[in-house]
């Protein structure tokens, strides 16, 4: 013999579904949300290290690169990189690399990786002793 349940049981378990469906929304989304701001953040950094270390490397490659690297956001359109070179070899160049999307935004500013200029230095020093 089959029992059966009244009638409120059941509008009772539509409305805790339709509450937990929503609290799972909102979770994946704040998950998506916060995937789409490390990758935008590692993308960024990524690109100022290549352009950083590599000489030849235009900030208009680096642009490029970390748009594909970074590829399509779930939560915004796409992602806005600008990166920079400032500066002259004598007072030490800087990467400036700016990234935003949706609610997201980071700066990033950052020394050239420059080897010989710090030689040059450190021998001017040692020639002053």
């Amino acid at each position: 013999m089959r029992g059966k349940l009244r009638g409120s049981y059941t509008v009772e378990a539509a409305f805790v579904m339709a509450i937990v469906l929503w609290a799972l929304v909102v979770s994946i989304q704040a998950a998506y949300r916060l995937r789409d701001e490390v990758v935008g953040s590692m993308a960024l950094e990524e690109s100022a290290q290549r352009l950083r270390h590599n000489e030849t490397e235009l900030p208009e490659e680096a642009e490029r690169w970390a748009a594909r690297r970074a590829g399509s956001p779930f939560s915004w359109k796409q992602y806005d990189f600008q990166i920079k070179m400032t500066g002259n070899p004598v007072t030490g160049r800087k990467v400036k690399a700016r990234g935003a999307g949706g609610t997201w935004k980071l700066e990033l500013e950052q020394g050239v990786f420059d080897p010989e200029n710090f030689l040059r230095v450190l021998s001017f020093v040692n020639q002053e002793e």
